[in-house]
């Protein structure tokens, strides 16, 4: 036990070392991390995974880390979803006609576990689609970690789409025929005052240096106090989160 916690241990100080914005004190990335670390752990040696994730920012080096790090004992497979459709690796994007974009190209019962390092739902216009795609590749047993935005600031124009409650989420996963459903939440409303605020100032009619000291504010003040105050929230604030971290079986 003491060598699985020290080896968890190492893992957890490389994600907040190699995660971009990752913060031990925001409860979002410490969920993110047992998301994945527990994805991790239900794969045995030479397993097939899916990681699909979107990928047209600066995201490609925290996928090599996931790759390297989570999944390396894994079979890994990688696949793209930009522009509202999915990509493979390494081709050239060429618009697909109607359902023809949620297609994965695996044959049927193919992955031991699905996950998605990023978060893509979002930009899908048809998620339901989507949930049914990667229930399709999944084996009987196997097993999903998905991430879903419920308070998230429109990006990636005009490819954002839609939020989710956890009744929706539930649903679309129900209907797409999981047997096993778990849908936690990362972080209440302290966390989303403490994650968007920076936005805020960001609007401001303001020179430079005042944008930077607000920087500093904003990284050493009113994040770590916000985030502190987030941990006295008794389970009220699940209808005012970032994220909801799931879990599912087929």
């Amino acid at each position: 036990m003491k060598k699985v916690n020290q080896a968890r241990d190492r893992l957890e100080s490389a994600f907040f070392r190699n995660v971009p914005k990752s913060r031990r004190i925001n409860p979002f990335f410490r969920k993110y991390f047992d998301l994945f670390y527990d994805a991790s752990h239900t794969l045995a040696k030479d397993q097939k995974l899916l990681n699909i994730y979107s990928s047209a920012d600066l995201s490609a080096e925290r996928e090599c880390f996931f790759k390297d790090n989570f999944f390396s004992h894994s079979e890994y497979h990688a696949i793209d979803f930009w522009k509202d459709q999915f990509l493979e690796s390494g081709s050239i994007p060429k618009e697909k006609p109607g359902s023809e974009r949620y297609l994965l190209e695996y044959p049927d019962n193919f992955f031991d576990c699905c996950v998605t390092t990023k978060v893509i739902l979002e930009h899908v216009t048809e998620p339901y689609a989507i949930a049914r795609e990667i229930y399709r590749v999944l084996k009987p047993g196997g097993r999903a970690f998905l991430i879903a935005p419920h308070i998230r600031r429109q990006h990636q124009a005009p490819y954002d789409y839609f939020r989710f409650t956890e009744y929706a989420l539930n649903d679309m996963f129900v209907n797409s025929g999981f047997r096993s459903i778990d849908i936690d939440y990362a972080g209440g409303f302290m966390a989303v005052v403490g994650y968007y605020a920076y936005f805020f100032q960001r609007g401001l009619p303001i020179p430079s240096f005042a944008e930077k000291m607000l920087d500093i504010l904003h990284y050493w003040i009113i994040e770590p106090v916000c985030y502190y105050l987030d941990r006295f929230d008794n389970g009220y604030g699940r209808d005012m989160t970032l994220y909801f971290m799931i879990r599912l079986i087929k």
